[in-house]
C-alpha cells in the first residue's frame, strides 16, 4: 500500500511520462503525413525536417531515460537498468555520503543551533491548542498501556519495591524525622485544633444521643435519672479538657504538645530496627493486599477519569504541558542547558553513526532491484521525462536549423 506522498508522486510521473509521449507521437505522425505529400516542396521539406529530428531526438531520450531504471523493450542491451543493477553499489556511496558530508559533528551542532531546539519547543508547548492537542495524544494512549500492562507483575514489582526501601530503610528515624518536621513547621497544632473543633461540634450535636445510649446500658440499680447526670457529667468533663485543649496557653495543651516533641526525640534517638522485624514487613499479607488494592483502585480511577469527556487529567495535563512551555521559554538559562544536553547527546550518538552507515548500506542490499529502481523512478521520473521533452523540442529545433542550411549551402 502506498502512502500518499508515493501516490502524489506516481501521479506526477504518469502525467510527465504522457505529455513526452504525446509529443514524440505527434513528431512522428507530422513525419509520416510529410511522406505522404506526393510532390513536397521545401516548406513541407521542412517540416518533415523538424518531424524527423524531433522524432530521433525523443527516441534517443527515451532510450536514456528507460534505460536507467529498466531494459527498453525487454531487450538485453548491455548497460541498460542501470540503477537496479548498480543498486548494492548505490546504496554504499549513499551511506558514504550520510558519512562524509552529512553525520559530521560540526555540521549537526552547526544545524542544531540554528534550529534553536529548546526555544521552538517551548514556543510549541506554551501554546494552548498544541498543549490540549499533545495532552489528547497521550490520554488517548494511557488507556491502552495500563490495559496492556500485566497486573500480577505491577503488583509484585511494587511489593519487590517497597520491600527492598523498607528493608533498607532506618523506619523508626525516619518517623521520628517526619514528627520533628511536621511539629517544627506548626502543621500538628493547626490539625489539632481541626480534631478538637470536630470533637466538641460532635459532642454537641450528639448529646442527647449519648446520654440515652449511657442510660440504656445502666445497672439495674442506678435510677435512670442518676445515671444521666453521671452521663452528663462525664460529657462537661470532656468538653473541658477540649476547652483547654483549645487554649494556646492552656496545661493540658502545653502538656500533650510537650508529649509529641518527646516522642519526636525518642524515634530519632532510638536503635535501628532488627532486620529481622525489617524483612518481615514487605510479606505481610495486609501489606500485599494493600498494594494490590492501591493499584487496582488508582487505575480505574485513571480509566474512568479518561473515559471521560470532561477529563480533569487530560486538562491537567495541557495546563501542566503549557505551563512547562511558559516557563522554559522565560528561562534563557534553562534553554541553554537543554541546547547544551541535546548537543552532548548528539556527541554521545555521534560514534554509532558507522553502524547507522552500515544499517542504511544494508537495508539497500535487502531491497528488491525492481522495487528499489520503482521508488527511485517515482521520486526523479517526474523530471527525467522533461529529459524527453526537451530532446523532442532540440531535436526537432537542429533538424530544422540543418535544413536551412542546406538550402542556403545550395
Amino acid at each position: 500500500m502506498r502512502s500518499t506522498a508515493e501516490q502524489q508522486q506516481l501521479r506526477r510521473l504518469r502525467q510527465s511520462r504522457a505529455v513526452a509521449t504525446g509529443m514524440l507521437a505527434v513528431a512522428a505522425a507530422i513525419f509520416v503525413a510529410s511522406l505522404a505529400v506526393p510532390a513536397p516542396n521545401a516548406w513541407v521539406l521542412l517540416v518533415r525536417s523538424v518531424a524527423e529530428a524531433a522524432l530521433v531526438g525523443g527516441l534517443a531520450d527515451w532510450f536514456a531515460v528507460t534505460a536507467l531504471f529498466r531494459r527498453p523493450l525487454r531487450l538485453p542491451i548491455p548497460h541498460t537498468a542501470i540503477v537496479p543493477a548498480n543498486k548494492n553499489r548505490m546504496g554504499e556511496g549513499l551511506a558514504r555520503f550520510l558519512d562524509q558530508h552529512f553525520l559530521t559533528r560540526d555540521l549537526l551542532v552547526a544545524e542544531l543551533r540554528g534550529l534553536r531546539v529548546s526555544e521552538r519547543l517551548a514556543a510549541w508547548m506554551a501554546d494552548r491548542r498544541n498543549a490540549a492537542a499533545l495532552a489528547g495524544e497521550i490520554a488517548k494512549a494511557l488507556p491502552f498501556v495500563l490495559r496492556a500492562v500485566d497486573d500480577r507483575q505491577i503488583k509484585a514489582f511494587l511489593g519487590r519495591a517497597l520491600g527492598a526501601q523498607l528493608r533498607n530503610a532506618p523506619l523508626t528515624a525516619l518517623a521520628g524525622h517526619f514528627v520533628r518536621l511536621v511539629t517544627a513547621a506548626g502543621y500538628h497544632e493547626a490539625v489539632l485544633d481541626r480534631a478538637l473543633n470536630y470533637a466538641r461540634d460532635f459532642l454537641a450535636r450528639n448529646e442527647e444521643r449519648l446520654l440515652d445510649t449511657v442510660a440504656e446500658r445502666r445497672r439495674s440499680w442506678i435510677p435512670r435519672a442518676i445515671n444521666r447526670e453521671i452521663a452528663r457529667a462525664m460529657l462537661r468533663g470532656a468538653e473541658e479538657l477540649i476547652d483547654d485543649l483549645r487554649k494556646p496557653d492552656g496545661s493540658a495543651r502545653q502538656s500533650l504538645l510537650s508529649a509529641i516533641d518527646d516522642m519526636a526525640l525518642e524515634l530519632m534517638n532510638a536503635p535501628a530496627d532488627p532486620a529481622s522485624e525489617r524483612a518481615r514487613l514487605p510479606n505481610l499479607p495486609e501489606l500485599q493486599a494493600w498494594l494490590a488494592a492501591s493499584w487496582d483502585k488508582g487505575r480505574d480511577i485513571v480509566l474512568s477519569d479518561l473515559a471521560s469527556s470532561s477529563s480533569r487529567l487530560r486538562r491537567t495535563l495541557a495546563l501542566a504541558i503549557a505551563s512547562i512551555g511558559e516557563t522554559l521559554g522565560n528561562d534563557a538559562a534553562m534553554r541553554g542547558r537543554l541546547d547544551a544536553a541535546i548537543e552532548a547527546l548528539l556527541a554521545e550518538a555521534l560514534p554509532w553513526r558507522g553502524e547507522l552507515i552500515r544499517f542504511v548500506a544494508e537495508v539497500v542490499r535487502k531491497w528488491e532491484p525492481a522495487g528499489f529502481s520503482e521508488r527511485i523512478e517515482m521520486a526523479v521520473g517526474a523530471d527525467l521525462q522533461y529529459i524527453r521533452m526537451n530532446g523532442t523540442i532540440v531535436g526537432g529545433l537542429v533538424g530544422g536549423g540543418l535544413f536551412l542550411l542546406s538550402l542556403l549551402a545550395r
